[in-house]
């Protein structure tokens, strides 16, 4: 059942999100933290300059890398933080995806924030208190295994969690405690479920059948938006519908731009996404993930009013073909419903070359040959209006990435 806040009119949540924006703005300049209020004095800013929606665009954007470099003059923690050491109770890092990781702090208060907002997750897609959910994210200084377990506890589901598939033998391990306590749901990446499929294949399971395993296959291209463990992890999820994730916009502002000039985008097109916390005592100020994202504010049939937000990849994963600039998921939405490459998951990787002349892809497939290669080379041509060099493989032959898809390499 949706809350009263996910199905509040646009009006109502604005005039929130414009209270909860002052209220951040006040605490930059009164507390104060110095990182961001640095950022505003750049731009000329001081603390009666913005007061709604309108005025938060002169705010200047953050990147991950601004923060590293704040982490470097200020060791170890940098002068973002909302909140001294001695408030917060969990420490963590970011993955390391685009470069060197950045230092996660959570207060209870931010905990509390992602708790709210997983539970809305959890719920959005089915599932209920007394569930048995495991995962697989990565552990130690990674923050995702801890942040999702402790969400899946907060719902009150029972935690389980096995770690990133690193070898055959932590695989096996994992698939014979499932053998044993039946889970009802697997919370996790394709990668890791893929991995987990295949090798509880070789094992001579139907993983299906005797695990309850989901097809990785199977898993929607949209499911979630996140602004990191270090801003907003579970900043949205989609509901049963399938069109993009609803973000919690009582929670954060979510805002779509033009990488270079930072201007707004239309809703439907490809912008940056910039995301502005509200309610955690570590706050982030417009900050840009320099991930691409399509906004949509078209009403949803499920009744909730909150944004939905089309992950579509990283700025960093665009790769010139042709006249265009093409992403992961452009190949990935185009290829879904190829079933003799989809099942049980799409493997590929796009090659990034000095010659744009052309997409260059290695795909895996259950029984390659000329016929599905023409036939998969028309499709993509057809859908992305560019020519394709295709170089079609055996199941098996692409690197599994035992966490995040790792879908563009350079040559």
């Amino acid at each position: 059942m949706l809350s009263a806040i996910q199905t509040s009119a646009r009006s109502a949540l604005r005039a929130l999100q414009e209270e909860r924006l002052r209220g951040l703005v006040a605490r930059v300049f009164d507390e104060p933290l110095p990182f961001w209020r640095a950022r505003m004095q750049s731009a000329g800013l001081g603390a009666d300059d913005v007061k709604g929606l309108d005025d938060l665009p002169r705010v200047p954007r953050t990147t991950k890398d601004d923060l590293r470099a704040d982490e470097a003059a200020h060791p170890p923690l940098g002068t973002y933080r909302g909140a001294p050491i001695e408030r917060c109770v969990r420490l963590s890092t970011s993955t390391g995806t685009t470069g060197r990781p950045t230092i996660g702090l959570f207060t209870a208060q931010d905990l509390a924030v992602e708790y709210e907002a997983a539970g809305r997750m959890f719920a959005r897609q089915g599932y209920r208190p007394g569930e048995v959910i495991t995962h697989a994210h990565p552990g130690g200084l990674n923050g995702g295994a801890a942040l999702l377990g402790g969400a899946l506890e907060a719902f009150g589901a029972l935690n389980v969690a096995v770690g990133p598939p690193a070898t055959k033998a932590d695989a096996e391990r994992a698939i014979r405690l499932w053998q044993e306590i039946k889970p009802t749901r697997y919370e996790m990446f394709g990668p890791a479920l893929h991995t987990f499929w295949e090798t509880a294949t070789e094992m001579g399971l139907d993983p299906a059948a005797d695990l309850g395993m989901p097809e990785p296959g199977d898993l929607p291209p949209h499911r979630t938006v996140s602004a990191g463990v270090e801003c907003f992890a579970f900043l949205g999820s989609s509901c049963e519908h399938h069109r993009g994730a609803h973000a919690c916009e009582d929670l954060a502002i979510v805002e779509a731009v033009d990488p270079a000039s930072g201007e707004p985008v239309a809703d439907g097109t490809r912008g940056s996404l910039v995301v502005t916390t509200l309610t955690k005592d570590n706050a982030f100020l417009r900050y840009d993930l320099e991930d691409l994202v399509r906004v949509d504010r078209d009403p949803c049939p499920c009744g909730e009013t909150h944004a939905r937000v089309f992950w579509d990849g990283r700025i960093k994963d665009l790769v010139t073909a042709g006249a265009r600039h093409v992403l992961p998921m452009d190949v990935q939405l185009l290829l879904a419903p190829i079933p003799e490459v989809a099942r049980p998951m799409l493997e590929f990787q796009i090659v990034r070359t000095a010659d744009t002349s052309a997409l260059r892809l290695r795909l895996e497939a259950a029984a390659p040959g000329p016929s599905l290669g023409a036939h998969v080379r028309g499709v993509l041509a057809d859908g992305l209006g560019v020519p394709v060099e295709l170089e079609l493989l055996e199941a098996g032959a692409l690197p599994r990435p035992f966490y995040k898809p790792l879908r563009v390499v350079d040559e």
